[in-house]
């Protein structure tokens, strides 16, 4: 593995390169590079130490939570992280079916823990990087252990990243798993290589050479969505400072943005549609934005148009990818010119990636032809962990003509090419969804409601907030006489994360059916569209608790209208 290179090598550059410039913003604190890579090369050490190929992460916004994907690449192991605020069952699920050998607990999740240890059968050893004793936390279960980072370690400065570079033979090739939806009802986890985030990073520095040790960027998503790795690795791979929003701010972080003077914004679309509900989305709002990314779901032309005159001064690009691609693949800059357009163009291929659109043939589409989107190149995921019949179908081999790439991953989005060689979105080929930026299957939550009512008729349907908003939700319509709504709801939420759970639930008495006797979803979004629409509601720190309805006769009030053709990539 003499050409082997770890995703994490650039930020252990940049250790060396600026060791006094800043790197993270955390709760009021500044690290350091300097201070900061002592922290990763004190838990990598520790992780070297420790069996097994796979670690997970239970944390979120801690200084844990940031050290630790780069500490486990650094010690050759395969980072797995778990979002803190899943249901505990969603969680187990996921450690049940990677079966890591080493658990990293942040201080802010040690509530959580106690119940992950329970329900997770398969020995851990748990680390708390954080603490200094174990003297104040309850024995775990007995197949479990606990484990500090010792105070002092070899590697403690980190200015020299030969260190762990002598040891990359040892490392694996597959530098984290991230778990998305799936139409099975089980999430899947994608097996995402050290050599297709390094391509990542190669290609978005090219492509934004303004990205360099001066630049003050934007963390808003969470760890387990993909997105997140540009936040890590792109900003301190450039030698940037890395800014955590608190969570108070998340919502609406006009103000943290300008009292910070951030220089560079990556958010999924709805944040601009959320700034938009709230009238703070007004002209030169955001001035010192230099640089503007917009990546997890469509983006609406009339967003854009508002945001061009928020953010006068930004370079603005709106960025396309499944996480099968690594985190974003395509681009296209956002114009006045080209803002008129109902959704934004995802634009043209990174230099190291491909596109094709195929009709159900297989064959290439010609220009202005809708068909699927496939996807080859150096980004491309090794695949789904422990799943060869989804990876076969999902990533392909396949010559096509004019084509370099001979193994393409194909997406399900529907997408067109027009003349100037622009892919533009339209829509999807089954029911997956894209809400906030989060990759939902529908068929998911419909498992799930099955499962949890006794009942195979069921169905979920996604929901907008207007036209031309991104989507706001799920709403799902359940068939039982005497359902009991709440422990349905109760259900819905220790399996699901948040962002899955159905804001609006209808108990009614069947569910129509098209000419084929299958559901006819058109139906019920129609029935919902002729609901009446409250006035807007306040903005709440986390999502709306879900309402049950009964509704007989499609004429109760609900208060979104959902749209069944709206499945943003």
């Amino acid at each position: 593995m003499a050409d082997f290179r770890n995703a994490a090598s650039g930020f252990m550059r940049s250790v060396q390169r600026f060791p006094e410039r800043p790197a993270l913003w955390l709760d009021g604190r500044t690290y350091r590079y300097r201070e900061l890579g002592e922290h990763v090369a004190r838990l990598a050490d520790a992780l070297r130490g420790m069996e097994g190929a796979l670690c997970a992460t239970l944390g979120e916004r801690s200084l844990t939570a940031y050290c630790a994907p780069l500490a486990c690449m650094l010690a050759g192991k395969i980072h797995v992280p778990l979002g803190a605020s899943f249901p505990t069952a969603r969680m187990a699920n996921i450690l049940s079916r990677t079966m890591p050998s080493v658990l990293i607990c942040d201080r802010g999740s040690e509530e959580r823990l106690q119940a992950l240890l329970a329900a997770t059968a398969h020995p851990m050893c748990v680390l708390f990087p954080e603490s200094t004793s174990l003297d104040a936390y309850p024995a775990p279960p007995p197949q479990h252990r606990y484990a500090i980072v010792a105070p002092d370690t070899n590697l403690r400065c980190a200015a020299d990243a030969s260190a762990f570079d002598s040891r990359a033979h040892e490392a694996r090739p597959v530098a984290y798993l991230l778990f998305t939806s799936g139409s099975t009802g089980q999430p899947k986890g994608v097996a995402v290589g050290h050599a297709a985030l390094c391509a990542y990073i190669d290609a978005t520095l090219a492509r934004y050479p303004e990205m360099d040790e001066h630049q003050r960027c934007s963390q808003f998503f969470e760890p387990t969505f993909d997105l997140a790795m540009h936040d890590l690795f792109v900003t301190w791979a450039a030698g940037a400072c890395l800014y955590c929003i608190p969570k108070k701010e998340l919502l609406l972080p006009v103000e943290f943005v300008n009292r910070h003077r951030l220089t560079v914004w990556f958010s999924v679309p709805s944040m601009l549609a959320t700034l938009q509900r709230y009238r703070l989305l007004k002209p030169d709002c955001l001035p010192t934005l230099g640089l503007a990314l917009f990546c997890g779901e469509a983006l609406p032309g009339a967003l854009a148009r508002q945001w061009l005159l928020a953010a006068p001064h930004a370079r603005s690009e709106n960025l396309y990818g499944p996480t099968e691609a690594t985190i974003a693949c395509t681009a296209h800059r956002i114009e006045t010119a080209g803002a008129h357009d109902a959704v934004v163009p995802i634009g043209t291929p990174f230099p190291n990636m491909d596109i094709a659109i195929l009709d159900s043939d297989g064959a290439l589409c010609a220009d202005g032809q809708t068909g699927e989107l496939h996807l080859g190149g150096d980004q491309l995921a090794f695949g789904y962990w422990q799943d060869d019949a989804q990876t076969q179908q999902r990533f392909v081999e396949r010559g096509l003509a004019g084509k370099r790439c001979t193994r393409w991953y194909r997406t399900g989005d529907l997408a067109m090419l027009d003349a100037a060689g622009v892919a533009h979105f339209r829509g999807r080929a089954d029911r997956q969804i894209k809400l906030r930026g989060y990759r939902i299957e529908l068929q998911e939550v419909e498992s799930l409601l099955r499962e949890a009512c006794g009942t195979s008729e069921v169905a979920a349907l996604a929901v907008s907030s207007g036209e031309g908003q991104p989507l706001a939700g799920i709403a799902a319509f359940v068939v039982a006489a005497e359902a009991s709504k709440g422990a349905l709801v109760a259900a819905m939420k220790s399996s699901l994360p948040a962002y899955m759970v159905p804001s609006d639930i209808h108990c009614v008495g069947e569910l129509p059916l098209n000419a084929n006797g299958k559901t006819d979803y058109g139906q019920l979004a129609e029935r919902l569209r002729n609901m009446a629409t409250p006035a807007p509601r306040k903005v709440r720190s986390k999502p709306p608790e879900p309402r049950m309805h009964t509704c007989v006769d499609g004429k109760q009030p609900s208060p979104m209208s959902p749209t069944n053709a709206r499945d943003h990539a």
